[in-house]
């Protein structure tokens, strides 16, 4: 592990520490080192700001309260962080899913495709018409492209944060992929 690495764990765990104790200073800093993160996240699975912000409040408020439920010596934090972030996401699409599906369900929440800064400083509907196809991979695969492109995660730190093997990340990210390259060129050659 290299040194960089280790304090940045040991930040991470002194932080927790001190929420413990109900030092809000310490909440605010463990925010501000991993909120971008974990909301970048969780918007780029489900596409909608208010979710994204509703997932993100929800991981948080669930450290503040329990602290303790990182423990050092298991997995990193930010691979615990990302894994409690993706079982959030999917907990959230499959209760969209029973919603739509119940008679007296809620009507399904319109996507957010308001493009996204990137999207706008660079003028490419390509970039937006990319995200909103992301959206539409089965969750786990889409979880797992987000992970890779998104999170810099390699593909064993993805099957750690998804409780899957290896080889199971690697068949995510190779099928989301390959279904992402065909509706790019199916999208290109409809033009």
């Amino acid at each position: 592990m290299s040194e960089g690495v280790g304090e940045e764990a040991s930040a991470d765990a002194d932080l927790l520490a001190r929420i413990a104790g109900q030092d809000r200073r310490a909440f605010t800093a463990l925010m501000r080192r991993h909120g971008d993160r974990v909301r970048g996240l969780a918007l780029g699975f489900s596409g909608r700001t208010a979710e994204a912000d509703d997932i993100m409040q929800d991981v948080f408020l669930m450290l503040w309260r329990r602290p303790g439920a990182w423990q050092p010596g298991g997995a990193a934090f930010t691979t615990w962080l990302y894994r409690v972030v993706a079982n959030r996401c999917l907990d959230q699409a499959r209760r969209r899913r029973l919603r739509r599906w119940l008679p007296f369900g809620e009507a399904p929440e319109p996507a957010d495709d308001a493009p996204t800064a990137l999207a706008a400083l660079s003028g490419r509907d390509r970039l937006a018409a990319v995200a909103v196809m992301i959206r539409t991979l089965p969750d786990r695969q889409r979880m797992a492209l987000l992970l890779a492109v998104q999170g810099g995660r390699s593909n064993a730190e993805i099957a750690a944060i998804l409780g899957i093997s290896e080889g199971a990340a690697e068949q995510l990210l190779v099928r989301a992929r390959r279904r992402l390259r065909a509706m790019i060129d199916e999208r290109e050659a409809g033009r």
